[in-house]
């Protein structure tokens, strides 16, 4: 019986050891350069998504969940300087994904002192939610995070969906500053 069950929690440890995502050493880089982390998801059957090679927007790293229906794309910017620049950048990257040609709406809202503090690490950091252009993607909505901390730079992440569900909200403390960072 011991054995048995043994052989099952061995087999279930397995399984879900194959299910985790693994981040790719180039992007592991990236991750380091700006003093992030990562916490991927270990449910919803994510696995890495394909960039294609001329991207409306650069990334480099994105994930997919067939299951929730989201793609979760990541841009990795290196100390970019002052706060203010990834202010403009943050709204620059918008409005340059933002689908145009309808009457699209934009929404944006700066992130709270206690999300900075506690939940990112980050001195800024804005979310923006909007319709984006077809050749960014083919999903009908893109939330927009953008963090960023003095001397590291700036992580944006691109949350793609067709319709809103908690697995948009489960998802947006997926990455944060580390607390210690060695340079």
């Amino acid at each position: 019986m011991k054995s048995i069950i043994t052989l099952l929690s061995s087999l279930f440890l397995l399984n879900t050891l194959q299910a985790q995502l693994l981040v790719p050493p180039l992007v592991q880089k990236h991750l380091d350069a700006c003093g992030v982390e990562l916490f991927l998801p270990l449910t919803g059957d994510y696995k890495l998504a394909q960039i294609p090679e001329e991207a409306h927007e650069p990334y480099q790293f994105a994930i997919r969940s067939n299951k929730e229906d989201l793609e979760i794309r990541f841009e990795f910017v290196p100390n970019i300087g002052n706060t203010p620049f990834a202010q403009v950048h943050s709204y620059r990257t918008c409005l340059h994904l933002g689908n145009n040609l309808d009457q699209t709406n934009f929404t944006a809202r700066e992130l709270s002192e206690r999300e900075l503090e506690d939940v990112f690490c980050a001195d800024w950091g804005r979310v923006y939610i909007f319709r984006p252009k077809a050749s960014f993607s083919d999903q009908q909505h893109c939330r927009f995070l953008v963090i960023h901390k003095e001397g590291f730079g700036m992580v944006c992440v691109y949350y793609l969906f067709d319709h809103p569900s908690e697995a948009i909200d489960r998802q947006l403390h997926i990455v944060r500053y580390k607390d210690v960072v060695e340079k």
